[in-house]
């Protein structure tokens, strides 16, 4: 679990991984390697790792800031050299070394599991030809996914009552071949839903503007998109992401 270091909590946090190589630190070494365990990572749970030190120490401390610079605060202490963090969002971790009052002259490299941005460039796009979305690695793609090949894994349409709608890839396959078969589930917080919630459905009403959802992919991936309506024909696409590594349900910043 997330805590705050209770007694000297903002003086640490200053002290800690500050971004000013001027800040004084301890005497003990740098901590070297620190990096996330991908392979290991799961839904929202994080697995960092780091090289041992080769003097004594009571503990390594683990920090983490959503945003680098960031406000800094420690997510797990552990005499080990691999530790989990059930997180919140992406993020930035690194980590130092204590020893009674000693600690390290200076915090490890930062390690980061931010996920993939897609930023939008502000153009109107027609819910007739282009309301297909698929996720790349490096791209969204938009096209009609009335057209057998083009795999769309999102459907976006206005049809319903006036509304605004997404549904999953392969809702109709009789007027939208090619599609896949994905899951959207309403955004709340930065981390998407567990695989087995309720909350993923083939069909969800985006309510509001801007309208977003999470995204679960056939692949195993996990994406999120952010578009706003423009006239009853048109919509603009935002920003979306995707993370790089599947199973991994974690989000950056959802704001614009």
């Amino acid at each position: 679990m997330r805590y705050f270091v209770a007694f000297l909590g903002a003086f640490l946090i200053v002290l800690a991984c500050s971004d000013n190589p001027e800040t004084p630190g301890g005497t003990l070494p740098v901590v070297q390697n620190c990096r996330i365990l991908f392979e290991s990572c799961r839904g929202d749970t994080v697995v960092i790792a780091w090289d041992s030190l080769d003097v004594e120490v009571d503990n390594y401390r683990v920090w983490f800031a959503d945003t680098d610079p960031g406000n800094w605060s420690v997510v797990a202490t552990t005499p080990a050299t691999v530790t989990e963090d059930i997180a919140l969002s992406t993020g930035y971790y690194c980590v130092d070394a204590v020893r009674g009052d000693d600690e390290s002259s200076d915090q490890s490299d930062k390690a980061d599991n931010i996920a993939i941005v897609f930023g939008g460039e502000g153009d109107t796009l027609s819910f007739e030809t282009q309301c297909g979305l698929a996720f790349g690695d490096s791209a969204i793609v938009f096209g009609d996914p009335s057209d057998p090949g083009f795999a769309q894994d999102v459907v976006l349409t206005d049809r319903l009552g006036g509304g605004f709608t997404a549904f999953s890839g392969d809702f109709d396959p009789g007027i939208y071949p090619g599609g896949s078969a994905s899951l959207l589930a309403p955004v709340e917080g930065k981390v998407a839903p567990h695989p087995d919630s309720s909350a993923w459905v083939e069909e969800l009403d985006l309510a509001g503007s801007p309208h977003s959802a999470f995204v679960r992919l056939d692949s195993g991936y996990y994406a999120y998109f952010l578009v706003s309506t423009l006239t009853d024909t048109t919509y603009q696409f935002l920003t979306a992401q995707l993370h790089a590594w599947p199973g991994i349900r974690l989000f950056n910043w959802l704001t614009l």
